[in-house]
């Protein structure tokens, strides 16, 4: 889009996007970076939910960037710890600056800590993971540091020892970071059922921090639980239910988190909202299958029939709508008959024994004849791309900046250059045709 665009007029592209390529009925989700506005989201969601083409009522289609929400925490963690990190980096580059420093930090490093096998390391300031490494290895020598500052005249920089501490809890936190933006992208295409463990560990230790007695790690972790908790009212229920079709983890892994989260009195609310979910979810897909069925049924009936009696011919869509108000009518009540369905079954199943080598698409491929309703709901929640973060991007801060040439094309040569990027940026696979049924995530960012 060319600037200045307003909400409104995004929300309308989308939307007209959606159509031209003829997806529209077959959205399951959208993924969004920070980029876009709730209101952009709730203007698409709202013109698709009128035309009752969303599941759940469109209240799974919101998906926020899981690893953007990772990258600006990270940001806040640094901007609290500017300072502190500072003083390390021009510390490093003191040492490294010459050879006579560099032996007499040597010598000293000797003499307090014996041989050590990692050296400093100096960060590139837009690549987080770099910061990382460069504050954990800083610590190992920070009683050198000391020791350096009382020998050398000409370095002044040596942290104190509460800003010692200080950054090795924030190294502490992006230790657990860097683990997760691993998890994320150390599969080629990671399903959604992975993030939910990842992120609920990160919401723990949010948890913990802000009970810090230290004013600065408890504000930072304020900041940074305020953050999360945006993130997690839109996507929890989203990432609970791909969870849950893990038959890994099912609702004991709900069951395990939510205690330990929410507390014992608002943890049964909230596990029952996620049950409730996905039932509410399976339901449509066990009606839209129904009738699916049905209709299939019926047609084969009308045209081997011919005219038989007993048998009623189809002459409008009128007759066709009132039996699948009926169908419908007909699963609704089925409660009454006490038969089990694919997702009781399956929830009360015992859960498949944990393994590194595990292939969950695999698994739903294999039960798919047992749970023919389930495992489709399967195929649609976990592709649901929660990400849409590039892998060579996951550690990134840096804003991404289009220079003059590329700012002065017009608006359908740059969507040609985005999208043939992403197209190119793959190897080339062997895929069969997506079912015309079948719902569909989709990623939108602001490149």
């Amino acid at each position: 889009m060319v600037d200045p665009h307003s909400e409104q007029s995004l929300a309308e592209v989308i939307n007209t996007c959606l159509m031209d390529w003829d997806i529209d009925r077959k959205l399951f989700s959208v993924t969004f970076d920070k980029f876009f506005s709730n209101d952009v989201v709730f203007r698409t969601r709202e013109r698709l939910s009128q035309s009752r083409l969303l599941p759940n009522n469109g209240l799974l289609f919101h998906v926020r960037c899981a690893t953007t929400i990772l990258s600006l925490i990270v940001q806040d963690m640094l901007e609290a710890l500017n300072e502190v990190t500072h003083k390390i980096r021009e510390s490093v580059r003191f040492v490294r600056s010459s050879d006579t420093v560099q032996q007499s930090f040597n010598e000293i490093a000797q003499r307090l800590i014996g041989d050590s096998q990692r050296g400093l390391c100096l960060d590139c300031p837009t690549q987080w993971n770099a910061t990382y490494a460069m504050l954990e290895a800083a610590l190992g020598y920070k009683d050198v540091f000391s020791h350096l500052q009382q020998c050398d005249l000409g370095y002044t920089l040596a942290p104190s020892d509460i800003e010692w501490e200080r950054a090795s809890t924030v190294c502490s936190y992006l230790k657990l970071f860097v683990e997760v933006a691993n998890a994320f992208t150390g599969v080629k295409d990671p399903t959604a059922n992975i993030y939910f463990p990842e992120l609920c560990d990160i919401n723990l230790q949010l948890i913990e921090r802000c009970k810090s007695e230290d004013s600065f790690i408890k504000s930072m972790a304020l900041k940074m639980k305020s953050r999360f908790d945006t993130y997690w009212s839109i996507c929890s229920l989203v990432l609970a239910i791909a969870a849950i079709l893990d038959p890994r983890f099912k609702m004991k892994l709900v069951e395990y988190y939510y205690p330990q989260i929410y507390g014992p009195s608002d943890a049964l609310e909230r596990i029952t909202e996620v049950s409730n979910g996905i039932k509410d979810l399976y339901h449509e897909y066990a009606i839209s299958s129904t009738m699916s069925s049905f209709d299939h049924g019926l047609a084969c009936d009308v045209r081997s029939s011919n005219g038989i009696n007993g048998v009623l011919p189809i002459t409008n869509n009128d007759t066709r709508d009132r039996l699948s108000g009926f169908d419908k009518f007909l699963h609704e009540n089925s409660d009454n008959q006490q038969v089990k369905s694919e997702l009781d079954k399956y929830l009360e199943e015992p859960v498949f024994p944990r393994n590194v080598d595990f292939d969950i698409l695999n698994w739903w491929k294999v039960n798919a004849p047992k749970y023919p309703i389930l495992s489709l709901m399967a195929r649609d929640v976990l592709g649901i791309p929660m990400s849409t973060v590039e892998f060579d991007s996951v550690f990134n801060i840096g804003e991404r900046l289009l220079d003059p040439y590329r700012s002065s094309l017009e608006p359908d040569i740059l969507q040609a250059l985005v999208c043939t990027h992403d197209w190119l940026q793959k190897e080339v696979e062997e895929c069969g045709p997506i079912p015309s049924s079948s719902a569909m995530p989709l990623c939108i960012t602001s490149s």
